[in-house]
């Protein structure tokens, strides 16, 4: 086992956030945890197991974890470009900070449903700013894009997506939302074939994704109508340390 620095969650939450990684039923994990803890004073550490794995789930939970989320990873093999039904909007990728800016805006409001934001002890603000934080990032990666949909007479962003460029034609689909003002108008739809023929237009074939079970619009999106393949299913578990709890 080893536990990971995550730097992103760490500067947001203003103190050190730690993945655990090849979690190990079989080991002494109390001596693991009191090892992460005198060298990092967490204040918050995940750990991801393939869901059918629960008795691995049961033991995180002996030593205080708690499922915050279940999540799948699926993929989809692009192929011919998807017909985009006609909306007065156009997408592009975003390469200016004043794109970077309306794009960020447009983030505060687009997620309900991540752990971070269903989390009773976790600050109801920081689901935001997590997220404002990981398109910043894929703005100035090289290896990562991120592009908007928007209105090109008013300018205005309402929505997003962001990639990584995994090489050898796959790539790892990211972060993707609308704007609040803007749901139901079926641009969830619009925002995620935009960026999918996008992709096939640069040459990606294949593409791997992760989303919450909880997140019902982008399960019957993506599975139910665009065909991904579920590759597995996985719960994430999360401890708090004390002082991120409210008091």
């Amino acid at each position: 086992m080893k536990a990971t620095l995550v730097p992103v969650d760490s500067e947001v939450l203003q103190g050190n956030v730690l993945a655990v990684e090849d979690f190990d039923a079989s080991a002494d994990f109390a001596a693991f945890e009191a090892e992460y803890l005198g060298k990092y004073r967490p204040v918050y550490v995940s750990c991801k197991i393939p869901l059918d794995r629960v008795g691995e789930v049961h033991s995180l939970e002996e030593h205080g974890f708690r499922l915050i989320e279940c999540q799948i990873r699926s993929a989809i093999i692009l192929r011919a470009s998807t017909n985009i039904p006609a909306v007065p909007y156009a997408f592009e990728k975003v390469t200016t900070d004043a794109e970077l800016d309306a794009v960020l805006e447009a983030v505060g409001t687009a997620f309900e449903n991540d752990r971070f934001s269903v989390d009773p002890l976790m600050p109801g603000d920081i689901s935001g700013a997590r997220y404002r934080s990981y398109v910043e990032r894929s703005f100035r990666s090289p290896d990562e894009a991120v592009y908007r949909l928007y209105d090109p007479k008013a300018g205005t962003t309402v929505a997003f997506k962001t990639h990584r460029y995994l090489g050898n034609g796959e790539a790892l689909l990211l972060l993707g939302g609308v704007s609040r003002e803007y749901r139901r108008l079926g641009l969830g739809v619009v925002n995620t074939y935009a960026e999918l023929n996008e992709l096939r237009r640069l040459g990606i074939t294949r593409a791997v994704t992760h989303f919450s079970a909880a997140n019902y619009q982008i399960f019957n999106l993506e599975i139910g109508r665009l065909g991904y393949r579920v590759l597995r299913t996985f719960a994430v578990l999360r401890k708090i340390y004390p002082r991120l709890i409210p008091t």
